[in-house]
């Protein structure tokens, strides 16, 4: 999660719960004035009474929360239920009295003070899922980081091995060869290295920070990057209007990944095709190559459709990465891949008002 977020005590936090302890103390007020007043029947101040508890609890509720282990992110959303809960009842105790039904303020306080308790209840009970899947997914990262970084290891383990078996055979003429190995070697890491900051960034991500996106442009500036370091490479952009999104700088990240994946797999001649197109509240972004496709057992890990312990094979953190980008900013992938006729991954967005 963002440090903006999880840092305690911060604006949004102190915001949020203390909003809902602010319910509490407005919505106690006419409860306890009639309970002092001692007017009207019993039935009348047993009400009172437990509107007063509700809100009480409500007042009690905020400072809990305050101190939990909540981000900002997650109190404000136990605060929208909240204010969710005060306003929809709000509304049909205010529908009551214009139809002239008598209802006594401490009643509708009441009333007020146990629907936003109820509302607060289904917030927490919102968020412990939303933690819960968060969780998760962090499990499914970490287990893939484990499996993807252990496997690349012992490949630039084998290959030091290889070539310190070399060093005391080379010959002159050879040394220029062995230093473009360890060259090579030293690339290799360095990449690993980078992508697993990228990665670590994305997984530390709260999407309570993100912006809007120029989507279509961000995909230009991709495209152009890439024509510029592959002149060889055709790369194609096709839109079906001007598209923003919800999103971040790892947004670009991972398009940036899948158009280099489609340059460097590819077996001729690159072509890269990146077409958008907005349907149902949503853009789909679909990047297309030529190349020699992804593994069956590998696609289907990534898409969640077998269990990671299948992994048994992987180009790399690549796809992962943009499978995380996804998850990050509330979007979905898709991979179609032909061993004869290339690979399609289509991400899809929520559209977003610029």
């Amino acid at each position: 999660m963002s440090s903006f977020f999880r840092a305690r005590p911060t604006v949004w936090r102190l915001g949020a719960a203390g909003f809902i302890s602010l319910l509490g103390v407005v919505l106690v007020v006419p409860t306890i004035a009639h309970l002092i007043a001692l007017q009207g029947p019993l039935s009348g101040l047993v009400v009172a009474g437990v509107g007063s508890l509700v809100a009480a609890v409500l007042v009690a509720a905020g400072f809990l929360l305050y101190w939990a282990d909540l981000t900002g992110a997650h109190l404000l959303r136990i605060a929208g239920w909240a204010t969710l809960g005060t306003v929809l009842l709000g509304l049909v105790i205010t529908l009551i009295v214009f139809a002239g039904i008598d209802l006594p303020v401490y009643a509708a306080a009441t009333l007020l003070s146990v629907s936003t308790f109820a509302h607060v209840l289904i917030g927490v009970r919102d968020v412990q899922r939303i933690r819960a899947e968060e969780l998760a997914r962090q499990r499914e990262q970490l287990a893939v980081l484990n499996r993807i970084v252990r496997h690349n290891l012992r490949q630039v383990a084998q290959r030091l091995l290889g070539v310190g078996g070399r060093l005391p055979h080379v010959e002159d003429d050879a040394r220029a060869e062995l230093g473009d190995d360890i060259e090579g070697i030293a690339t290799d890491l360095t990449e690993m290295n980078e992508m697993l900051d990228r990665s670590r960034a994305v997984i530390d991500t709260d999407r309570a920070g993100e912006s809007v996106v120029n989507l279509t442009q961000t995909i230009e500036d991709v495209a152009a990057k890439y024509r510029d370091a592959h002149p060889n490479a055709a790369i194609e952009t096709d839109f079906g209007g001007k598209y923003h999104v919800r999103g971040g700088d790892h947004l670009r990240d991972a398009l940036a990944e899948l158009v280099e994946n489609a340059i460097v797999h590819a077996e001729t001649t690159p072509h890269v095709t990146i077409a958008a197109n907005a349907r149902g509240g949503r853009v789909i972004v679909e990047i297309a190559d030529r190349g020699p496709g992804i593994p069956e057992s590998e696609r289907a890990v990534i898409m969640r459709e077998a269990e990671i312990d299948q992994l048994t094979h992987s180009q790399g953190l690549g796809l992962w990465f943009v499978r995380w980008v996804m998850d990050t900013y509330d979007g979905d992938i898709e991979i179609e891949s032909d061993r004869s006729g290339g690979t399609t991954v289509r991400l899809e967005l929520p559209l977003a008002q610029p």
